[in-house]
């Protein structure tokens, strides 16, 4: 009981430092103001203590398999947001980000391991097989595009594979309701750097640039908290 209960409190913890910087970046980047530490490392930061309420789950997790999954999508995670926000390696981190979505489309559908991992050699193969006909034999084309799609559909599959999850009740009440909500929030977020980057190149009608902008971290931060505690078991430990 005295564990659950510190653990508790460090949760606790986690998510009220995790809070104080959303709202400070927030407010940062919607009011353009300044600040003495980079808002770029104080992202990064949320992200980390992320990836520590994960770690943190230990015997409270609702299984073993699904608690290594989702260590293993936060760590890669980690890894992604260091290549952006970071060391600015644009290409390299949306790699590592078909990775994490391939991670939690099997931990959202496990039975299914191994026509999942088929079904993404496939698509990719089928991509990059794509890429190079057109590449070589019409016109030349930049690798970020071919990587930019398969991301797409590993986003759009772990997407639909966390709502199916939640609709087909594998989840605990809370546990997947905090998966649904957290990868529709996760879709969004990627929705709005879309938007952000091709404005950055393409004259629209409308500019989404700015407005995107604001929007991706609104939407990214609390899809990372809701997916880091939809692995905690709440209903065996509700002193959470």
């Amino acid at each position: 009981m005295r564990r659950i209960k510190v653990k508790g409190f460090i949760l606790k913890i986690l998510l009220f430092s995790i809070s104080m910087l959303y709202i400070f970046f927030i407010y940062i980047d919607f009011f353009h103001k300044s600040s003495f530490i980079s808002v770029d490392r104080m992202k990064y930061l949320s992200i980390i203590l992320c990836f520590l309420m994960v770690l943190l789950i230990g015997k409270d997790a609702l299984n073993k398999r699904d608690k290594a999954f989702l260590q293993a999508g936060f760590f890669m995670t980690i890894i992604v947001d260091l290549c952006l926000i970071i060391l600015d390696y644009f290409i390299l981190g949306v790699v590592f980000f078909c990775f994490v979505q391939i991670i939690y489309t099997i931990r959202y559908e496990f039975k299914k391991i191994k026509y999942i991992l088929m079904k993404f050699a496939i698509i990719f193969h089928g991509i990059m097989i794509a890429y190079w006909m057109i590449d070589f034999f019409i016109i030349k084309i930049d690798i970020l595009f071919a990587v930019v799609l398969f991301y797409a559909i590993c986003l759009i599959t772990s997407v639909m594979r966390g709502i199916k999850a939640c609709k087909n009740n594998v989840y605990p009440y809370l546990n997947r309701y905090m998966i649904s909500f957290g990868m529709i929030f996760f879709l969004l977020c990627d929705i709005n750097v879309g938007l952000y980057n091709i404005s950055a190149y393409i004259d629209l009608s409308v500019n989404f640039e700015n407005t995107s902008y604001l929007l991706i971290w609104l939407f990214y931060l609390p899809s990372q908290v809701l997916i880091a505690l939809s692995g905690y078991d709440f209903h065996r430990n509700k002193n959470y």
